[in-house]
């Protein structure tokens, strides 16, 4: 138990590297789910517990080691509509990670497992998840009401997306391995993260359920090793909640890029390009090409790094724009809006997407400057949204929701990344950006549903306040001055 007791404490440590998966407001859960102090396996002392309400204090020995929070740690691209916990366990071949819960009042919600690259090796969607006692999954059934129990489960061992040769059991997910070239070895790190999206419970990011209750056992469930100790909020990054607000993200947004510092930055082209993110070493590869203007994918071939990056999840799907200041102060993004789940008329699993969203992001320090989801992006009347990005100073006074804008600020920083997610789609939505497959052009798959990129001057973008009128003289005047 001693040796369960150090890994748990050492987590925070861990989490300080990994908590890059941030999102969304900082907001402690109301409703825990009870961890058990009649078992003698319960990590805290039994009085301390009950004196916390079955919560440890300031989320101190918490089995969940950090939190997203975009005041204290905004990095990894995050999505504003999203928060997401972290938390390891020492799984092994004789153990597995036993997951209580109960089905939040959200949109969606999951667990990734990863690798030290910080590269997905394993998840579970809400909807996969059957439940424990009476109700249905309300993720998988139209009717079902959120507050459900399920219990899911983290076990060592390669997973089914990774080795076709192992079955998938029902609940679980898997540790995976990591590839390294040829080979694979096992990932022994259990590092994985559960993530809540669209939550409707107010201010309370876990949709009302509170966070889940973390068990190790034996890998046939026979025998309780350890019950980790749960919390409202962990310790990281603020301290379960007792950590004063720090404004660093208003207060970057306050200042003022100078134009006089507008350079070009490698990650951008002009005229602006549009990819989808496929791992770390693509991406690498591909503002290589950027700077050196060469197709690195003819230059000594490619190193295959393996899906994913940036603590990824999954069930997304990521395309990037990335624009420069010298490019001009102002950019757009704009594409044919997919459906979501909960969209007035589009019926229960009818959605082509789960969800979707637009983070204007900078690459360096992978901060977002803010989001849009799905829910709150106007469409023109052909069903296209239209992104905006500039500074505050520079936002033209046509780029409005009336005129079926959403504007999204630039923020101190040379550069700018529009990332678009696809969410869980539907096989029958062809145009999903994970049908995509690598070397593709997106538009051949994607069709009018691909995003596209321009420069915009202040004076074109006036001339017209419909949002595809501006688009079309901004993507000529571009052409034109090539």
């Amino acid at each position: 138990m001693k040796l369960v007791q150090v890994f748990t404490a050492g987590l925070s440590l861990l989490a300080l590297a990994v908590l890059g998966a941030c999102s969304s407001e900082d907001a402690p859960a109301n409703d825990t789910a009870a961890v058990s102090s009649s078992s003698s396996n319960v990590l805290t002392s039994e009085s301390l517990m009950q004196a916390m309400g079955n919560e440890s204090p300031l989320g101190l020995g918490c089995g969940w080691v950090a939190a997203s929070d975009p005041d204290k740690a905004n990095v990894a691209f995050p999505d504003s509509e999203a928060k997401y916990w972290v938390a390891a366990a020492p799984v092994s071949p004789q153990t597995r990670l036993r997951i209580d819960g109960r089905y939040p009042d959200a949109r969606y919600f999951s667990y990734n497992a990863y690798d030290v690259a910080l590269r997905p090796t394993d998840a579970i969607a809400d909807f996969e998840l059957s439940p424990a006692g009476r109700g249905g999954n309300p993720f998988l059934r139209k009717g079902a009401k959120p507050g459900g129990q399920y219990t899911a489960y983290l076990e060592y061992g390669v997973s089914p997306t990774q080795s076709s040769e192992v079955p998938r059991k029902q609940n679980t997910f898997y540790t995976g391995e990591i590839g390294l070239g040829p080979l694979g070895v096992p990932n022994g790190l259990a590092l994985f993260i559960y993530r809540v999206y669209v939550s409707n419970a107010g201010e309370f990011m876990d949709g009302g359920v509170g966070l889940p209750t973390l068990t190790l056992e034996t890998a046939d469930g026979s025998r309780v090793l350890g019950t980790l100790p749960n919390c409202a909020e962990p310790t990281l990054p603020n301290g379960g909640g007792a950590l004063p607000v720090l404004g660093l993200n208003e207060l970057l947004l306050g200042l003022d890029y100078p134009n006089q510092l507008a350079l070009p930055f490698p990650t951008a082209t002009n005229p602006p390009t549009t990819a989808r993110f496929y791992s770390l070493g693509d991406t690498a590869f591909r503002i290589a090409s950027n700077v050196t203007g060469q197709d690195t994918n003819a230059v000594g071939g490619r190193v295959d790094s393996g899906s994913g990056g940036f603590l990824s999840n999954v069930h997304n799907a990521y395309t990037s724009t990335a624009f420069d200041r010298s490019g001009g102060s102002i950019a757009l993004v704009r594409a044919k809006a997919p459906s979501y789940r909960g969209q007035p008329g589009v019926e229960f699993k009818e959605e082509q997407l789960r969800y979707w969203s637009l983070c204007a992001n900078e690459f360096a320090t992978q901060r977002f400057t803010d989001c849009a989801a799905d829910h709150q992006v106007p469409l023109d009347d052909s069903g296209y949204f239209t992104v905006v990005i500039s500074d505050t100073a520079d936002r033209p006074a046509n780029a409005t929701a009336e005129n079926g804008f959403v504007w999204l600020p630039w923020g101190p920083y040379p550069d700018q990344v529009l990332l678009y997610r696809h969410m869980l789609h539907n096989p029958d939505f062809g145009q999903a950006i994970q049908n995509v497959p690598k070397g593709t052009p997106l538009q051949t798959v994607m069709g009018e549903f691909t995003p596209k990129g321009v420069y915009c001057k202040p004076e074109v973008f006036v001339q017209s306040n419909r949002s595809s009128e501006v688009f079309a003289l901004c993507e000529q005047d571009q052409n034109t001055n090539r």
